[in-house]
């Protein structure tokens, strides 16, 4: 329980990290401009941007680290990087 809560942690440490710095750069304004319509949507929505950063950060931990209990860590982990990037 104790790894479960701590890669939800990092998860969402992690995808906020990565979304404010897309905002910083302008990455995610260019995404809301030039990205077709179902995108342009996407990045607009910060609790999408946390769901699908966790979804990739978690695919990605449950490959390298083999144990795909991770794979379970995005809907808990969007809530806490949803509410980081709010702040």
């Amino acid at each position: 329980m104790v790894t479960f809560l701590t890669n939800t942690i990092i998860i969402a440490l992690l995808a906020a990290f990565v979304i404010l710095l897309f905002k910083k750069w302008g990455f995610i304004e260019w995404v809301q401009v030039h990205g077709n319509d179902i995108f342009s949507r996407l990045a607009s929505c910060d609790f999408c941007l946390s769901w699908w950063f966790g979804i990739v950060f978690s695919v990605i931990f449950a490959l390298v680290l083999g144990d795909y209990s991770i794979l379970f860590v995005p809907p808990f982990s969007t809530v806490v990087s949803r509410f980081l990037v709010r702040m």
